[in-house]
């Protein structure tokens, strides 16, 4: 695995360079600024496969380059870890919202960072794989349907990338936000679960592509109709996404449900050939991350998305029996 490392500072260069260098499997590249760094990927034969980026740089800083690396098709899912010293919450929130796969507070433990680097070339690894058929779908608004739906494989109930929907990020990544959150004792956020109605039917009539832009869409509604509050959104798969929002104790979730489905509406979502389709979204019960750590963090991801879901069986089982009801009367 191919790492790039930008920080200005060069004792911490060293040390990565030392450290990192003395894995066999990994190789390091350095530079000491956005723009150092730039130039070295001007050389298209040097490809990376990680960044480990500093946030407080002169110049341009860690999040803004962030921001950049995503804007690049070759760089959309390749993992990005902040390795810095600033801890404060808004750092972090802005750091995972420009696409940061992970965030590493200095001073670090090489140990620590050893085992967050398996993960990351997991990740990697993962991402190589599904390159011929998930990279399609990164640049899908670029293409002909016909041409994606020949490359692009989905299985309904494996999460995949979105891209260039603002406060949507990976599930990993999402993971990793609410695990970092627990390590700074700044949990206060609630979690919060999306499922999209009918998805196994949705999923069975449509294709590949269809069904990748309808997933896009509805995430896109998603975050629109979370602002004005800090929001990060991630799809888990199945037709389910996972929120966390900031200061948003009590939300209205039948308010915030129709808001969502009136949003959807009036996008007209349609297939390929032009078929309308009826989009809707129900939402699971609310979750306050505070007093959760590490593992707790994570599940209650996993609970939200349970959660979303259960109550998407609950209603149709609810609308069978007043359809039942009706017609007996």
């Amino acid at each position: 695995m191919h790492i790039l490392a930008v920080d200005d500072d060069p004792i911490i260069l060293e040390l990565l360079e030392h450290f990192i260098g003395s894995i066999p499997e990994y190789q390091i590249t350095t530079a000491e600024c956005v723009t150092d760094a730039l130039e070295l990927m001007v050389d298209k034969t040097m490809r990376f496969d990680c960044f480990l980026l500093d946030i407080q740089m002169p110049g341009t800083n860690g999040i803004e380059f962030t921001r950049i690396l995503r804007d690049l098709a070759c760089y959309r899912s390749t993992p990005i870890l902040m390795l810095t010293a600033m801890s404060d919450k808004d750092y972090i929130d802005d750091s995972f919202a420009a696409g940061a796969t992970d965030y590493i507070t200095k001073p670090f433990e090489l140990n620590g960072l050893k085992a967050r680097l398996g993960l990351v070339e997991r990740i990697a690894a993962e991402q190589r794989k599904q390159a011929n058929t998930l990279h399609a779908a990164s640049t899908f608004q670029d293409m002909s349907p016909g041409a994606i739906a020949g490359n692009l494989t989905v299985e309904l109930a494996h999460p995949f990338p979105i891209f260039d929907v603002e406060g949507v990020i990976e599930n990993h990544a999402l993971e990793n936000y609410v695990t970092e959150l627990s390590r700074k004792s700044l949990c206060g956020s609630v979690v919060l679960g999306f499922t999209i109605r009918h998805i196994a039917d949705l999923y069975a009539c449509l294709t590949p592509y269809d069904f990748t832009c309808i997933v896009t869409d509805v995430s896109e509604a998603i975050a629109d109709c979370l602002l004005p509050t800090r929001r990060l959104v991630s799809y888990s798969g199945n037709g389910t996404f996972v929120c966390v929002v900031e200061g948003a104790a009590h939300i209205d979730l039948d308010r915030l449900v129709n808001h969502i489905n009136l949003y959807i509406a009036a996008m007209e979502l349609s297939t390929s050939d032009g078929t309308a389709l009826n989009i809707r979204i129900c939402a699971g019960r609310t979750s306050r991350l505070i007093w959760r750590k590490g593992d707790s963090a994570i599940d209650a991801l996993r609970q939200a998305h349970v959660s979303a879901e259960e109550a998407a069986d609950q209603l149709e089982r609810n609308l069978g029996c007043i359809w039942t009801v009706a017609q007996s009367a």
